[in-house]
């Protein structure tokens, strides 16, 4: 007799119903997952949460999200109720769990990293997603994804503080992916997100101006399937 559920795997030590995972944002911080009708949790064997800081954002002013061809572009610019909000009052609110929820965490200093990494760790989340592609406020407003050795000492100071495994999302847009990846395995990733968004924008041809509310955002969508095929090639290399 044939199982029925062929497609599901393990992954970093967790049951999974498929190998298929949904992107942070897809159903914000897990609720919306509850609400979707005619959907198997067989469908899918995780989600990962809405990206989430220490404090609360507000986020960019619109617009956030617009259509391109082959894709979208986004610049919600993290919003989010705070690391606090979402552990103490979200996540119990979402058990039993319907499938392996993963938290992503973003911040502005590795401290911060460091601090919502260990608040989750205190959660019912499966795993830890790092979002590297966050401006470093402390070292002139790079991307923390852009400078190797600063994404290994995000990774190494996190893997510290919790027990669950850690997952580093890369960034697409810096110059030596392959160099990034292996300081985040050396320092302590369990596993890699191959790729972010691709930074990009929109123009207004009668208005001449940026149509997204922050001017550039992050391509998504069918668009940049080869790229990121050819990241995860390079990477695996």
């Amino acid at each position: 007799m044939v199982s029925k559920n062929i497609i599901s795997t393990e992954f970093l030590g967790l049951n999974m119903a498929s190998p298929i995972v949904l992107l942070s944002g897809c159903v914000g911080f897990g609720d919306e997952y509850t609400r979707l009708e005619g959907f198997s949790n067989k469908a899918v064997g995780g989600a990962v949460l809405k990206g989430t800081t220490l404090k609360p954002r507000l986020g960019n002013n619109p617009h956030r999200v617009i259509e391109t061809p082959s894709g979208m572009l986004n610049s919600i610019g993290l919003q989010n109720p705070g690391a606090k909000e979402v552990v103490n009052n979200i996540l119990p609110s979402l058990e039993p769990l319907e499938t392996n929820y993963i938290a992503n965490v973003s911040g502005s200093t590795v401290d911060e990293y460091v601090e919502v990494t260990r608040l989750f760790d205190q959660s019912s989340v499966a795993a830890i997603e790092l979002n590297i592609s966050c401006p470093n406020v402390k070292e002139g407003g790079m991307e923390f994804g852009n400078d190797p050795e600063m994404s290994a000492r995000v990774v190494a100071a996190c893997k510290k503080v919790t027990s669950k495994p850690i997952i580093t999302k890369l960034s697409p847009n810096q110059a030596d992916i392959q160099l990034n990846a292996r300081l985040c395995i050396e320092a302590g990733s369990d596993s890699l997100s191959v790729i972010n968004t691709i930074t990009g924008m929109a123009i207004d041809i009668n208005s001449r101006a940026a149509v997204l509310g922050n001017s550039a955002g992050g391509l998504s969508g069918p668009a940049i399937k080869p790229i990121a095929l050819k990241k995860v090639f390079d990477v695996y290399q």
